[in-house]
């Protein structure tokens, strides 16, 4: 059975990582394909912009809630780079 390495990430590629979805978010927006995304990811990218606005507008410092955006940052990722 193959196992997927785990590696931990410093906070500022944490960041960059986060930037690099919020980026591929505004480009989906403008680009006029946001309707042909599935209910999944708009409901993912609803709750990433939602931790985003707490966590970078709203300067909330609860560790939790930067856990929960890296982790819907990685699945929003994934969902985008199949519309690519």
């Amino acid at each position: 059975m193959l196992q997927q390495e785990h590696y931990i990430q410093s906070t500022e590629e944490e960041i960059a990582h986060i930037e690099s979805v919020k980026k591929s978010i505004e480009e989906l927006r403008e680009s006029g394909n946001f309707f042909s995304v599935s209910l999944q990811t708009l409901e993912l990218i609803r709750r990433f912009n939602y931790l985003y606005i707490q966590v970078f507008e709203k300067m909330d410092e609860n560790p939790s809630l930067l856990h929960q955006l890296v982790v819907a940052a990685e699945g929003l990722e994934k969902k985008l780079v199949i519309l690519d």
